[in-house]
């Protein structure tokens, strides 16, 4: 009995948090498709200093925006692999929707070894400039933007709902542009 209430409080409270989602993704779509990203400046894990411009136009990024759930935990592998290997024309930059939580970030780094940057936005700020608002603790409906070598947004989507071939097919064509 009491692991049918502790499920049914578990169910209870992901479709709150989902529904508070949807929300706010119908309120407000945020950047769109072919729009460029403003620059932004943030702090990564150690504290080290990350511009978005300066990765252009020699390279496309990949801009991870997340709360670091398990289902975000889960893709974190076709990201370091995709990092891995387009080094030389790609840049992948997570940046952390957890506010001044440092010990998810922390232990994600420690239990994946990811070697691109982890970004700290403990203001918010790069969600509010996109216009990507999200309930507390949870990510944004678009939470994973492929910028092409200009900064502008070539697709957007959530990370968690599409296939890792649909994600390596996107990332081939966008990098496949103006090089």
């Amino acid at each position: 009995m009491v692991l049918i209430l502790k499920r049914l409080r578990e169910v209870f409270w992901k479709t709150v948090i989902y529904g508070k989602w949807v929300f706010y993704a119908f309120r407000k779509r945020g950047i769109e498709v072919g729009q460029r990203v403003p620059d932004f400046t943030l702090l990564d894990i150690y504290g080290r200093s990350v511009t978005l411009s300066d990765f252009f136009p020699e390279k496309a990024v990949v801009l991870w925006l997340t709360n670091l759930c398990s289902s975000c935990e889960e893709r974190i592998g076709i990201l370091e692999k995709v990092y891995e290997e387009k080094r030389d024309s790609l840049e992948v930059i997570a940046i952390s929707t957890l506010g001044d939580d440092r010990a998810t970030p922390e232990k994600i780094l420690k239990t994946h070894s990811i070697k691109f940057p982890l970004l700290l936005d403990p203001e918010d700020w790069v969600y509010r400039k996109l216009g990507l608002e999200h309930p507390e603790g949870a990510c944004p409906l678009y939470n994973l933007l492929i910028l092409d070598r200009f900064g502008k947004v070539a697709f957007r989507h959530h990370l968690s709902a599409f296939s890792d071939e649909k994600f390596l097919s996107v990332l081939q064509a966008v990098l496949k542009q103006g090089y």
